[in-house]
């Protein structure tokens, strides 16, 4: 294995580390020395990867962007096909309510609101998912010939607060059942569906 792998696997493990640690104790309350412990790293080592716990919080953004990736591809592959876009729905909506990335969602929010640069790098993901989706929005109305009941950048902005606003109550143990939610959200994107 060379330096460079060496190195990508021990980033990738200083990540895992680091996000089991702000699942369990927060952003605020998780130290670097925490980080390091969880990791099996020293502390000397983890400075050499992260200059600082900000520093990581940008890379659990960066991370968040390439687990999306795949998604986005295939959001923009759908080429207006309404099955496809709700598929997409029901798949974030899915990751979204995991446990884990509920609970982040609400580290992330509260962080946001203290960290300029962490609010930055999240609010660019959100950003291309809404660039994404408002497109794909879009490519329904024009292969079904319709006129968007909402402008497409609102209807994919309304959707996506509907997503995640479920996955904060959920971190916040409010949130109702899975069932529940799908059928809301199936509900939800036919309200702002197109018409005639």
């Amino acid at each position: 294995m060379s330096r460079i792998d060496r190195n990508e696997q021990r980033v990738t493990l200083i990540l895992q580390a680091a996000l089991q640690c702000f699942l369990a104790k927060g952003f605020h309350q998780t130290s670097m020395r925490d980080i390091a412990q969880a990791a099996g790293v020293s502390l000397g080592n983890l400075y050499n990867h992260f200059p600082g716990k900000e520093a990581i919080i940008l890379a659990v953004a960066v991370a968040e962007s390439e687990e999306l990736a795949p998604m986005l591809q295939r959001l923009a592959a759908a080429d207006g096909e309404r099955a496809q876009v709700l598929a997409f729905l029901q798949d974030f909506h899915a990751l979204c309510r995991q446990p884990e990335w509920a609970t982040l969602a609400v580290e992330v929010l509260a962080e946001s609101a203290r960290n300029r640069a962490v609010a930055e790098a999240f609010a660019a993901n959100r950003r291309q998912l809404q660039q994404v989706l408002g497109d794909a929005l879009r490519g329904i109305a024009r292969r079904e010939r319709r006129r968007p009941a909402l402008a497409p950048a609102l209807q994919a902005q309304v959707l996506l607060d509907a997503i995640e606003s479920d996955a904060l109550r959920q971190g916040l143990g409010e949130g109702g059942s899975v069932e529940d939610a799908a059928l809301d959200l199936e509900l939800l994107a036919r309200l702002l569906g197109s018409r005639a």
